[in-house]
């Protein structure tokens, strides 16, 4: 019997805008990320426990946005053009799906955010740091008036 099977990585994210005085929804979108080589591999690392004693592989700690529109690339390690970065908030797993919420405040990321990344590893509050595990390109525009939350879902299944 030969039989081939394989095992997929999709990554998706929704995002609300609501207006911080009413709670309203003011915008909402969803999209399909690219997951990123880098990250693909520090997954590969955590499976292999090729990272013991640190054992930080392949764990998501962070959640970035920034300001460039550069289409994703599976070769990118980092957001383009980086604004901000915050601790992923609330995170579980259930049956083969990984999920992760960061909020975002009034005072947080206040621009046009045209990038979204999720980090490990050794990722931490500084720009830049840590395993890129995927990104996707947005165009939304966020205010001061309103909060953000990125709800994403990385799903591990069989191809």
């Amino acid at each position: 019997m030969n039989s081939k099977s394989g095992i997929k990585i999709s990554v998706n994210v929704i995002g609300t805008l609501r207006d911080a005085k009413t709670g309203k929804i003011t915008g909402r979108f969803k999209g399909h990320n690219l997951a990123v080589n880098v990250g693909l591999y520090s997954i590969a690392a955590r499976l292999a426990g090729t990272d013991i004693p640190a054992n930080t592989k392949g764990a998501i700690t962070y959640c970035a946005v920034g300001t460039d529109n550069t289409a994703a690339a599976a070769a990118q390690t980092k957001l383009v053009t980086e604004l901000f970065r915050k601790a992923v908030s609330v995170r579980s797993s259930t049956l083969g799906v990984a999920r992760f919420r960061t909020f975002f405040n009034t005072s947080e990321a206040n621009d046009t955010l045209l990038e979204l990344a999720l980090f490990g590893d050794d990722a931490t509050a500084t720009a830049d740091s840590g395993t890129m595990f995927c990104r996707i390109v947005i165009n939304k525009s966020k205010t001061s008036s309103e909060t953000l939350t990125l709800d994403w879902e990385v799903t591990v299944a069989a191809a």
